[in-house]
């Protein structure tokens, strides 16, 4: 899971989404390609201290062309806005002190992607594609994926493939020589540089510009085989393995590393920092498994338990678990309430701040690639109408700390914080 949303974050997650995340893209059924279907919903994702604040619009359609062939249209507009972790400052006694952009973070993302399905009497096969962009991010990706039953459809194969093309740069908002020059006392004679801790602010800068040091393009390729077994008429078990390799750039453009050994004035941040700077390639292997069950006798209420253990070769690991209760109640409502936890192990080359030089040359001071683990639950409510509408609202809550995380390697408590989401839904089939 995410608990961590920063500007790239936001990127590399929602452009490859529609493409990549194969193992939550239900294919069409045949009841499900009986109507038409629209489907509207706003998310609103907050994060605590006043820092990031993402604004999420969707938007799709399903249109039935037979009954056998459909095709799905989906869009997505991302308002971001707000501050985001740019470095790290060792303090005299020993902590670190966190940089922040300041308010200076705005922008839009706009995604659409489609996918035609076709409905055979074993199963459906489905191929898709779309393109991403920001001001400073493209993304053009396609997906192919299948579902196979067999067993009198006790069983179900799923097997998938998706590939994104993307480039990243940096746009700064002003030229060096329009940074504050305010310091701050805690990180007196520790390399500050004169710089303020609210680095880029643009209240009163006007200009744009694009960073011709940092940035680059990235391939992504990712494969899932998975299986669905109905154990019994109230229980069915799902488990599947994906991975995933990401090639080229894939450092932060927007983060930098305290490296007292530099030599070279860094642009914009000074002489005693780096670039963020990690491999070019990037293996990912997750593993998933869950656990549905159906009550009958609890107005046909269902638990779904999942797991999900990932690791890379970054050095980074991740468990995460969680449950959800559904319980249809009263006149066609339905209340659904999570709970979630989340834990991760640091990648290799990640630490608050550096002090001594790695052989490697990779160097990253990024709170998401930090050891950490993360708390979080929720509800959400909906409401069925004559059969066609449905409406829908959800919270989520999530608490990051490193103090809740059990696997290995660097943190740091700065980089605790909390996060909410929101969300309002409507769903019409016709």
């Amino acid at each position: 899971m995410a608990v961590g949303v920063t500007k790239q974050r936001v990127s590399l997650n929602a452009l490859t989404a529609a493409a990549l995340a194969l193992l939550n893209a239900a294919p069409v059924q045949a009841g499900e390609a009986e109507y038409a279907d629209l489907n509207s919903q706003f998310s609103r994702y907050e994060e605590s201290g006043g820092r990031m604040n993402i604004d999420i619009y969707q938007a799709s359609a399903l249109l039935p062309f037979t009954d056998r062939l459909s095709f799905k249209v989906n869009g997505v507009k991302d308002i971001i806005t707000g501050a985001s972790p740019v470095a790290n400052l060792p303090q005299l006694n020993g902590k670190p002190y966190q940089m922040l952009s300041g308010a200076s973070i705005k922008d839009e993302r706009d995604s659409v992607d489609g996918t035609l399905s076709y409905k055979h009497d074993n199963g459906t096969v489905s191929l898709g594609g779309g393109r991403s962009s920001e001001n400073d991010y493209e993304s053009n990706f396609v997906n192919i994926d299948s579902r196979l039953d067999f067993n009198q459809k006790m069983t179900t194969l799923e097997t998938g493939y998706g590939f994104s093309s993307d480039t990243v740069w940096a746009i700064d908002h002003c030229p060096p020589h329009c940074l504050s020059t305010n310091t701050n006392t805690e990180t007196s004679g520790l390399s500050t540089d004169g710089l303020s801790s609210d680095i880029g602010n643009t209240s009163n800068k006007q200009s744009t510009y694009k960073r011709p040091d940092v940035g680059g393009d990235k391939v992504t390729h990712q494969g899932i085989l998975g299986i669905t077994q109905i154990i019994d008429k109230n229980s069915l078990l799902q488990a599947n393995v994906t991975y995933t390799y990401n090639g080229g750039y894939l450092s932060d453009p927007y983060k930098a590393v305290y490296a007292p050994w530099a030599t070279e004035p860094y642009p914009i941040y000074g002489g005693t920092f780096v670039h963020d700077t990690r491999p070019s390639s990037r293996n990912q292997v997750a593993l998933f498994t869950r656990y549905i069950r159906h009550f009958a006798a609890l107005n046909a209420a269902a638990l779904h338990l999942d797991y999900r253990y990932y690791a890379d070769t970054w050095g980074v690991d991740a468990h995460t678990v969680n449950a959800t209760w559904i319980q249809p109640i009263w006149n066609d409502w339905k209340i659904s309430p999570s709970v979630r936890y989340y834990t991760q192990g640091a990648a290799d080359f990640y630490q608050p701040y550096f002090t001594q030089q790695r052989a490697d040359g990779y160097y990253s001071s990024d709170y998401r690639l930090a050891q950490f683990g993360a708390i979080g639950g929720g509800v959400q409510i909906s409401k069925d109408f004559f059969e066609r509408l449905n409406v829908g609202f959800g919270i989520d809550f999530y608490q990051r700390k490193k103090s809740y995380g059990f696997s290995g390697g660097a943190g740091s408590s700065i980089d605790d914080f909390s996060f909410s989401f929101y969300t309002a839904k409507l769903n019409f089939k016709f």
